[in-house]
């Protein structure tokens, strides 16, 4: 069974989980001017490592540097226009890279670190966060703009809820993915250059809000919460965020906007 790209969730490509899980960090840096930065960290599981530092005693051509120079490059002008590679710095334990942006309105992001994906096959893309910015008096305030999961085409059953056929698919295609799924978190933040005076999130934790949060570890841990996540739809593209809250090893607001006002000197 082929793991479609989710909703929101952008668990893992799929050589990720055929060579080990991961876990990710991505960090987007807002300053009162509406640029920043977006970081991406992502710590390997072993034997990614082990293929990486193979991949590294064989050394890399010139060519083969341009290439990944270049495939960087792509992706930043895929984030939107006005947004720049920085860097990238490869160590033992994983991969940090960089990219910045001038104007946060601009920049369309995945809700996962790395490159945003493309699903080939299916002939769709990671639907992206959005962003808008405006300045108020001596605050700024940016709204965070969530892709809604796709609609399912079937109805629900009489008593609300998952349908039964669809949560029994759900469950048994989570149930087949656990083993491959150990070690995995991803996490995605908005740091803002500044105190945070309000926002709609649930989830604010000194000047940074949590947009993604998930592990797997602890999702698994407990075989009721477990169930609870594979309630939530077999299809990874249709998982509903409603039915998510609660769910011990992972934080992702239902709202389809999420409002971030702080305090910040401009550059």
């Amino acid at each position: 069974m082929r793991l479609r790209r989710p909703w929101r969730l952008a668990l893992v490509p799929a050589v990720l989980i055929t060579a080990g899980c991961f876990q990710g960090q991505r960090t987007i840096h807002l300053k009162a001017d509406g640029s920043g930065t977006i970081t991406d960290t992502l710590v390997l599981g072993e034997q990614m490592k082990a293929m990486m530092a193979m991949a590294d005693a064989k050394g890399k051509d010139k060519g083969e540097r341009a290439k990944e120079k270049a495939k960087n490059e792509a992706a930043a002008l895929a984030m939107g226009p006005g947004v720049t590679f920085v860097s990238e710095d490869k160590t033992p334990s994983g991969i940090k890279t960089v990219y910045a942006f001038r104007d946060i309105g601009a920049v369309k992001v995945g809700a996962s670190p790395g490159p945003d994906s493309t699903d080939k096959e299916a002939g769709t893309r990671e639907q992206p966060l959005t962003f808008r910015f405006a300045r108020q008096g001596g605050k700024s305030v940016v709204t965070v703009v969530q892709p809604q999961p796709a609609r399912r085409e079937k109805t629900q059953g009489a008593t609300g809820g998952t349908p039964e056929p669809m949560a029994s698919m759900g469950a048994a295609m989570w149930t087949m993915m656990k083993p491959m799924m150990k070690g995995l978190s991803i996490t995605t933040v908005l740091e803002v250059d500044g105190p945070i005076v309000k926002s709609s999130s649930p989830y604010v934790s000194g000047s940074a809000v949590t947009l993604l949060e998930l592990d797997f570890d602890k999702i698994t841990a407990d075989d009721a919460n477990f169930q609870k996540f594979t309630r939530a739809g077999g299809d990874p593209s249709t998982l509903d965020p409603k039915l998510l809250q609660g769910v011990k090893g992972i934080k992702v607001s239902p709202a389809a906007e999420i409002t971030v006002e702080f305090t910040g000197k401009q550059p």
